[in-house]
């Protein structure tokens, strides 16, 4: 998919079941896995492992339900109750911090214009959203801390090499 992807949303097909509704920059394609699987896989192609990424973000957030989906600076996801389902993983959507522009009682409003209706309280939206952007902001900061040592590296070998 190219972009990045702003939200992945629980649909149900006939004769199938519940799909994830990908929604990104620039296209919206049907995946035939549920939006949980959806993101479980971008952590795989990602090379993570999603159990110690969880266990991680437990313990620095002390919260055990609703964690965010950290899968890289680009993607980090927090969940929100979006359709009534027999199982709670199959009523759950998934939107993209980086897109969120405001939260306006119970419905999400992006950076692009759309707004998402959900089934969640306006509290409980906001504590995912600043759980999920707190999680956004530590990985750029660790990305960036990784540039820094990156650009020392090359630095000293550059000054090595004509010294």
């Amino acid at each position: 998919m190219a972009g990045d992807i702003i939200a992945v949303l629980p649909e149900e097909v006939k004769g199938t079941g519940i799909c994830a509704r990908i929604y990104s920059q620039t296209e919206v394609k049907l995946s035939l896995k549920t939006p949980s699987l959806y993101l479980d896989t971008m952590y795989k192609d990602k090379g993570k492992n999603k159990k110690l990424v969880n266990k991680q973000i437990s313990r620095e957030l002390q919260i055990s339900k609703n964690l965010p989906y950290v899968i890289d600076t680009s993607h980090v996801f927090f969940a929100f109750k979006y359709r009534k389902a027999i199982y709670d993983k199959q009523s759950r959507g998934f939107v993209n911090v980086k897109y969120v522009k405001k939260i306006v009682g119970s419905e999400i409003i992006l950076i692009t214009g759309e707004s998402v209706a959900t089934l969640a309280t306006r509290q409980t939206l906001i504590t995912n959203l600043n759980n999920a952007k707190l999680m956004l902001y530590k990985e750029i900061n660790k990305s960036l801390i990784e540039s820094d040592a990156n650009i020392r590296y090359i630095t000293a070998r550059i000054l090595d090499d004509y010294v």
